[in-house]
């Protein structure tokens, strides 16, 4: 057994609420950091990420502040499976570490849990955890359009295709570099130039040769040579046509479950809702609002519940308590997959507002500070 305090490690790269973006992008181009922490006077702020500057495109002039997110946190006395389980839950690259005053001391990386876990991998094919089928992009399609692929599917990598073909890998970071790194300081000459590379085709700033892998391929080589070579995720190949793609995060699925990890989800259903085929969706689609939650904040148990209505239709109740406090939703339809749709949809919203309310409190008492 293992603790947090253990496994972090002093991250290259911090980040303070109100230093400008173009101090703290080269650094992370250099150091190769995906996310950064944002740290003032030992306090966690949140996390400046590639993903999110992806998203919220902003120029370099504006403070760490404006873009970081908050984030979900480990605390020094977690034990490794805790750990593991927060990662599997939320999918995150890196999370921080905080003492039991809350205050900044280290962080976790995805390679350092499954380095740990390494041995833990079952022997099994690459091609039973991949996410099939790909999600891909055309060499000749625009920058604009791999950003909006990426954002709309929440992935930080595209395979390139040409003509059915494999020629390349463009990935978050290549996008953000060339829209921050190609600026001048003239508003005018700035939006020209990101103007000209949102339409360039995206075989201009790809990736290539790129690093694949075959399905038949065991899975815990493929995560050594991904950790070896300091990559995330590789594109699946069979008989020269991609048919999946590999990630860090599966091997940390592929841990979870051997080790029977489950989300923290208690849920009731009625009788017409206990089939396998409905189950499953709506444990996926749970699941997958639920993962979100626990990127804003630490999820800390779910109950979501079904009742027959009278007009032969559902009616859905679902309560989550965080980190940040207890929040509940309710929603109805015919369907009873529309209506989990609804309600997690509606307690997302309910999690951000507050977020973005105690976000609002830390801004002006940033102001205050000295």
């Amino acid at each position: 057994m293992a603790f947090a305090r253990e496994l972090m490690v002093t991250p290259n790269l911090v980040a303070r609420p109100e230093q400008k973006l173009s101090e703290i992008l080269p650094k992370m181009k250099e150091l190769n950091e995906w996310i950064v922490p944002v740290v003032k006077n030992k306090r966690l702020y949140g996390t400046l990420s590639y993903k999110e500057l992806l998203r919220r495109r902003i120029g370099d002039q504006a403070k760490v502040i404006t873009v970081m997110t908050p984030s979900t946190t480990l605390e020094e006395s977690d034990e490794d499976v805790k750990i593991l389980a927060k990662f599997f839950s939320t999918k995150a690259r890196a999370i921080p570490v905080v003492s039991k005053g809350r205050e900044f001391t280290g962080v976790i990386s995805r390679e350092i849990l499954l380095s740990k876990f390494l041995e833990k991998i079952p022997n099994r094919k690459v091609r039973e955890f991949m996410s099939s089928p790909a999600i891909t992009i055309n060499a000749e399609d625009s920058v604009a359009r791999a950003r909006w692929v990426m954002a709309s599917n929440d992935i930080t990598r595209l395979p390139v295709l040409e003509n059915g073909e494999l020629v390349g890998i463009i990935a978050t970071r290549d996008i953000i570099n060339r829209l921050y790194f190609s600026s001048t300081r003239k508003r005018a000459d700035i939006i020209t130039e990101e103007e000209r590379i949102m339409a360039a085709p995206v075989k201009e700033i790809m990736n290539y040769p790129v690093v694949t892998t075959k399905g038949e391929e065991s899975l815990k080589k493929v995560i050594s040579l991904m950790l070896e070579r300091r990559i995330s995720g590789m594109p699946v190949v069979e008989g020269g046509i991609i048919v999946g793609v590999i990630s860090t995060i599966d091997g940390i699925r592929a841990i979870a479950g051997e080790l029977q990890m489950t989300m923290p989800i208690q849920a009731k259903l009625t009788a017409e809702l206990r089939s396998a085929d409905k189950k499953s969706m709506i444990d996926a689609l749970v699941e997958r609002y639920i993962a979100k939650v626990e990127r804003l904040t630490e999820v800390l148990n779910f109950r979501i519940s079904f009742k027959k209505t009278r007009g032969e239709g559902f009616r859905v109740n679902a309560s989550v308590s965080t980190r940040i406090g207890n929040f509940v939703a309710s929603s109805e339809d015919k369907d009873p997959i529309v209506a989990v749709r609804y309600v997690m949809e509606k307690l997302e919203k309910r999690v951000t507002k507050e977020l973005k309310l105690l976000d609002r409190k830390s801004k002006q008492q940033s102001k205050e500070e000295p």
